[in-house]
């Protein structure tokens, strides 16, 4: 039997659809794991206190319609940002609190698009939106960041040349582009020495910046799994995760490093593709994934961490609780780092919350129209929800499968004829397919014709797509899925939810049996 799980360059993530195990173990209970997250065995760090950063805006009147302020914090899975609002208060000031549990990176885009910030930290930033290049800091944490600033805008100018299409890449070529990544990586080695003399940076901030330009030069995994290379052997030959341990340590995580993470797992991924093993079962490809991660990394390092911690949270993202309750015994004898345990405790806790009452989430997403206070702008920015509301009016009473995509994205297009299948197969049962299409054109094929109806292409005006803002935070790209039941309910959403993968078919059988 080939492998159940078809390998796709442009869905990566399908190494994760399913489960794996060692030996049998009895699912732990749901307080059983909440409570083993918990526990960090921090020793004589507080890393519990909280972060605060407040501001306040000047001249607001030249934009008047900017309502919030968003704080991202950088993160592991398919959606790497924990995304933080605060209202724009009427005396112009905003504010936050939150736990970072150790030093971290966080962004508040576009006014600061890097911060530094530590447990117990307070930073005031004024921001003039007649100038919002010339943004200012206070607080404890204001002079790293300051520094930090002069850092990016004068000495680290990023220019990695990323390859955007590695498909038929030859040895030859690969080796080029690995010079061109060493030749790159020394330049923005001698720019942080002169930045080292020249601005004399904490010990702090310049172990921070090291780290940067060495997490952005390892990023060039990414294109590995674009080859066309045949991995015979070991390949760490061709990139070993153990080079990476010395710019990790439990005190300090970089931003960038969750996104390299998730990489690493696509790699290991695309290797067990193209050894061609045929599988029995979804779980014993998980299981082969599992050993490669244990392989490639020593027991209880940060890369192993960072790796086990990336597979489980898209567990968790793609919806996957059972699995992750199941095969949680990994993640426990593997994690210990307060950063990557507590945010993933939250994470299960919120994805958990909404499997047993997903009205609430579903409400709040379908019913986030934005406030009649500015007159007609605010009937715009409602028209993308209220589409939807009266489509699911319209289709009381049968499961609606909503696909949000675009015919420029080649995840889209790929998907199309596995979304034709669906609907033949399903084409006497109550199931409507709706695509909400980012394009001023439609796709080339004619999916209404070929299932009786079922499927319907709506192409977003702009004003729809504005209103359709709630949902499109709820991903990180498309192709992105909605799946809602019989009573208008969302009751899974996220790229996992895909026509091609059978449980997805599953899943909607399910539903149109209850």
């Amino acid at each position: 039997m080939s492998s159940p799980l078809k390998f796709s360059v442009a869905i990566l993530a399908c190494v994760f659809f399913g489960s794996c195990r060692n030996h049998l173990n009895t699912p732990m209970e749901q307080a059983d794991i909440i409570s083993d997250l918990s526990t960090t065995n921090i020793d004589d760090k507080d890393l519990s206190k909280p972060a605060i950063i407040t501001g306040h805006i000047k001249n607001r009147h030249l934009y008047p319609d900017e309502k919030e302020v968003r704080i991202t914090i950088p993160f592991y899975g398919r959606v790497p940002y924990t995304t933080l609002i605060s209202p724009i208060w009427n005396d112009d000031t905003f504010s936050f609190q939150f736990f970072p549990y150790a030093t971290r990176q966080i962004s508040m885009p576009p006014y600061a698009e890097e911060i530094i910030i530590s447990p117990g930290d307070s930073i005031h930033y004024e921001i003039d939106f007649a100038d919002l290049l010339s943004v200012s800091c206070s607080g404890n944490g204001a002079e790293n960041n300051r520094k930090l600033a002069t850092f990016h805008n004068k000495y680290y100018l990023k220019n990695w040349h990323w390859f955007n299409n590695g498909s038929g890449f030859g040895d030859e070529t690969l080796q080029e582009m690995m010079d061109t990544y060493e030749q790159l990586r020394n330049g923005y080695r001698a720019q942080l020495e002169k930045f080292i003399r020249d601005e004399k940076p904490s010990k702090e901030l310049e172990e921070f910046c090291r780290k940067e330009i060495e997490t952005d030069y390892y990023m060039y995994v990414r294109f590995l799994s674009q080859t066309d290379l045949k991995v015979d052997g070991d390949p760490n030959k061709i990139f070993d995760p153990k080079d990476l341990e010395p710019l990790l340590d439990e005190d300090y995580m970089n931003g960038n490093i969750y996104q390299l993470a998730h990489d690493i797992v696509n790699w290991l991924g695309y290797v067990q593709h193209q050894n061609n093993k045929e599988y029995e079962s979804d779980d014993e490809w998980i299981q082969d994934l599992i050993k490669s991660i244990y392989k490639a990394t020593d027991k209880k390092s940060m890369m192993r961490q960072l790796l086990v911690s990336n597979y489980f949270n898209v567990l968790i993202e793609y919806n996957y609780i059972d699995d992750f309750e199941k095969f949680y015994h990994y993640f426990s004898e593997s994690v210990t780092n307060p950063v990557l345990k507590l945010a993933t405790r939250d994470r299960y806790i919120d994805r958990k919350s909404f499997n047993e009452n997903p009205k609430v989430v579903s409400d709040a997403i379908l019913y986030a129209d934005k406030p009649k206070d500015r007159g007609m702008a605010s009937m715009a920015e409602n028209q993308g929800l209220k589409m939807l509301r009266d489509y699911l009016k319209q289709n009381e009473q049968k499961v609606v499968y909503v696909n949000v995509g675009a015919n420029w994205c080649r995840g889209c297009v790929e998907e199309r004829p596995y979304l034709r299948e669906l609907a033949d197969s399903l084409r006497n049962e109550p199931l409507k397919i709706l695509n909400l299409i980012f394009s001023r054109n439609g796709f080339n094929d004619d999916v209404s014709y070929t299932s009786g109806g079922m499927i319907e292409d709506h192409l977003l005006t702009d004003d729809e797509l504005l209103g359709l803002d709630p949902i499109l935070k709820l991903g990180n790209g498309i192709p992105y899925y909605l799946l809602i039941d019989k009573n208008g309910i969302i009751v899974d959403y996220g790229m996992h939810l895909r026509p091609s993968d059978s449980k997805t078919r599953r899943r909607i059988e399910e539903l149109l049996k209850e």
